[in-house]
C-alpha cells in the first residue's frame, strides 16, 4: 500500500481549558522506530494514547493503513501498547500471558501455540515459559509485555516509555532487544520516551515536542547536529551556545562568517563539545583559558573560559594516542568547524 502507515490529521486533545496536544499533523511510515521525545508534560504520551485509541482526540483524524480509525477504540484498531508497567496477569504463566489476546480474538489453538512458541524463540524466554510473572526479573517481565503485544501481530506497536523502571545495565540490554525485535520483525513501532540518549540510539527518527506542538522532526543525526531552536539544542544532548548577532544573512563569530539566513539581529552560534577542537588552524577560532579537565572514560571533558566569561565545553578523546592536553590555567585557542555550527533564535 502507497503512503504513510499512519497519518494523524490536526489532531488534538483539550481538558476543559488546558490543551495537552496542540493541533498537529504527523506521518508515519512503514518500518519506522519513531520517537516521540520530550520533557514530562509535553503531550507525547497523550499523542501516543490517541494513536492507540485510549483517548478520543478533541480535533483531528487518525489514519492508519488509509482508514479511518478516529471513532474505533483500541481493541478495533491495528495498534498494540506496551505500558510502563508491564499489565501482566499474574496468576498467568509467561506462555499463558502471550497467548491471551490471540485467544480472546477466537484464534486457532494450534495457530496460537505455534505463535506462543515463535514468540517465546523471539524473546529468547523460551526456559521461563511455565513461570509466573512473579519469578520473573524486570527485563524478562519487559520481554513478555513486549512478546504479548506482538503475538497480536500489530501493524503498530505502541510503547509507553517500556524501559523507564529497568535500572541502568538492564536499560541498555533491553534497547538492544527491542532494535534486535524491531529487525527481526520488520514492523513499526512508535515509542515514548524522554531520555535522549535512548531515543537517538533506537529510533531511525525523533519527533520532538514542547508543550504540547511538535518543534522539531528527522533523523536523529538531524536533531543532534542541526537544532531547530535553543529548546532542541539543549534538550538533545549537550550544547554549546554563543551569542552573537546576524547582519545580512550572515554572522561574525571568531574571526570567520556562518551563513544564516533571517532577521537581523542577537542569535546563538550552537556547537556540540564533541565538535569543538583544539585546532589553531579552524577558519572559526576562539581565544580561552582551560579551566577545568575532567576524565569522563571514553573522553575527556574540558571547560574553557572566553574572555567575556561564557563558557564552552571540549570533549575529546581519551584513548591513549590522544595529543597531549594544555595545563588549566593554560591559554588555549578553540577551533569551531563551520558545518558544525547551527544558528537559533535566542
Amino acid at each position: 500500500m502507497s503512503g504513510p502507515l499512519l497519518r494523524l490529521d490536526t489532531i488534538s486533545k483539550t481538558y476543559r481549558d488546558v490543551t495537552a496536544v496542540h493541533p498537529l499533523d504527523l506521518e508515519v511510515g512503514r518500518g519506522d522506530f519513531l520517537a516521540l521525545l520530550g520533557p514530562s508534560g509535553c503531550g507525547k504520551t497523550t499523542l501516543l494514547r490517541m494513536i492507540g485509541g485510549f483517548l478520543p482526540p478533541t480535533t483531528g483524524r487518525v489514519e492508519i493503513e488509509g482508514r479511518d480509525v478516529t471513532a474505533l477504540g483500541p481493541e478495533k484498531r491495528n495498534t498494540n501498547m506496551v505500558f510502563q508497567g508491564y499489565g501482566l496477569f499474574p496468576h498467568m504463566t509467561v506462555a499463558q500471558n502471550i497467548g491471551y489476546g490471540p485467544k480472546i480474538a477466537g484464534r486457532d489453538p494450534e495457530q496460537i501455540d505455534l505463535d506462543v512458541v515463535r514468540m517465546l524463540n523471539l524473546v529468547h524466554l523460551n526456559a521461563v515459559a511455565d513461570r509466573l510473572p512473579a519469578a520473573l526479573s524486570g527485563g524478562q517481565q519487559q520481554r513478555v509485555a513486549l512478546a504479548r503485544a506482538l503475538v497480536m501481530r500489530p501493524a503498530i506497536l505502541l510503547l509507553d516509555e517500556p524501559l523507564a523502571a529497568l535500572d541502568l545495565k538492564l536499560r541498555k540490554a533491553m534497547q538492544d532487544e527491542l532494535k534486535a525485535l524491531h529487525k527481526a520483525i520488520g514492523g513499526t513501532f512508535i515509542f515514548v520516551t524522554h531520555d535522549q540518549g535512548e531515543a537517538i540510539d533506537l529510533a531511525n527518527r525523533i519527533v520532538i515536542m514542547e508543550a504540547g506542538r511538535i518543534v522539531q522532526q528527522g533523523t536523529p543525526e538531524d536533531v543532534y547536529r542541526r537544532p531547530a531552536s535553543r529548546f532542541v539544542a539543549s534538550f538533545v544532548g549537550d550544547a554549546n551556545m554563543l551569542p552573537a548577532r546576524r547582519v545580512g544573512a550572515e554572522v561574525a563569530i571568531g574571526g570567520g562568517r556562518l551563513p544564516a539566513p533571517g532577521v537581523d539581529g542577537d542569535v546563538l552560534v550552537v556547537i556540540r563539545p564533541d565538535d569543538v577542537t583544539l585546532d589553531a588552524t579552524c577558519p572559526i577560532g576562539l581565544d580561552g583559558t582551560l579551566a577545568e579537565c575532567r576524565f569522563m572514560g571514553p573522553y575527556q571533558r574540558l571547560t574553557v573560559t572566553l574572555a567575556d566569561g561564557t563558557q564552552v565545553i571540549v570533549h575529546r578523546p581519551s584513548g591513549a594516542d590522544a595529543a597531549p592536553l594544555p595545563g588549566v590555567g593554560d591559554a588555549v585557542r578553540l577551533g569551531l568547524p563551520p558545518a558544525a555550527c547551527s544558528v537559533v533564535a535566542p
